[in-house]
């Protein structure tokens, strides 16, 4: 039977600590107004995190840089022909298409990312199907990844989303440059993350259209942009024709005890 509830009630970092320490197999379905999540677990690691249906599909590590489309449909036809037991990963490692190391650090960053996001959900309705196990041709992790310390960053990321939205309330507003940055430039040592972001500031895109645009998660952005507010270097406007929607506000979760002792019981017993 499966387990629902609302991660206003059972917070997201709760949730995973409990899979982690239960070694839980299965598939964490979660849903906020139109976003939804998909996360894998095979004896309390994370095999796959989705954030929309295309992660789950081979063609992710074309996105990702890893293969090309061609690589990609010849690693499905190989796993195919095995059958049953085998994974994408296999076939890609097995068949010398990537390196194990290229294909779990290229999965692992877009994991953490995908699962850092829904930190930021105030709530939303989960439902663990307890077992539920990820398609054969799904791109996973050739290694499991460990929870604890994307529960230690995500939590972390809580505390510093409530000071960055201080001075960023909403990623529909367009960041622009007071006056051309290259003086500034000369003092400061940025990051690649912040140099992309960067790049990417022209004065008309959104701050979510940056992250679109440079994979980025829309944490990662307003962090950099939110440094360069800091510096003086840019200020925030809005963008006509856009209608302001404001980030998701974190709030403390609301514990009710006993559908907490409720929901840890289900997920112990399973």
């Amino acid at each position: 039977m499966a387990l629902v509830g609302n991660i206003r009630d059972f917070s997201l970092s709760d949730f995973l600590s409990l899979v982690d320490r239960g070694y839980k197999t299965g598939a964490l379905h979660l849903s906020y107004n139109d976003q939804t999540a998909r996360l894998y677990f095979e004896k309390g690691k994370l095999l796959l995190a989705a954030r929309r249906p295309e992660d789950e599909k081979p063609d992710l590590l074309v996105r990702l840089g890893v293969l090309n489309a061609e690589q990609v449909a010849q690693a499905c036809q190989t796993l195919a022909a095995r059958g049953n037991g085998t994974t994408l990963s296999q076939v890609i490692i097995d068949t010398g298409l990537a390196s194990p190391d290229r294909l779990q650090q290229a999965l692992l960053g877009h994991t953490e990312q995908s699962v850092y996001g829904l930190f930021a959900w105030p709530e939303g309705d989960f439902l663990f199907e307890h077992n539920q196990r990820p398609a054969p041709d799904a791109p996973l992790a050739p290694t499991p990844i460990s929870i604890d310390h994307l529960i230690m960053e995500g939590v972390r990321r809580i505390d510093e989303w409530e000071r960055i939205r201080d001075r960023i309330p909403s990623t529909d507003l367009v960041p622009r440059f007071l006056a051309p940055p290259g003086e500034k430039l000369k003092g400061m040592r940025l990051a690649p993350d912040e140099w992309k972001v960067f790049a990417r500031i022209n004065g008309r895109d959104t701050l979510a259209e940056i992250a679109q645009k440079t994979g980025l998660s829309d944490f990662d952005v307003c962090r950099a942009v939110y440094g360069f507010l800091t510096a003086g270097m840019l200020e925030l406007v809005k963008r006509q024709r856009v209608l302001a929607a404001g980030m998701p506000p974190v709030e403390q979760p609301r514990l009710k005890k006993s559908l907490v002792n409720r929901i840890i019981n289900r997920i112990r017993s399973m």
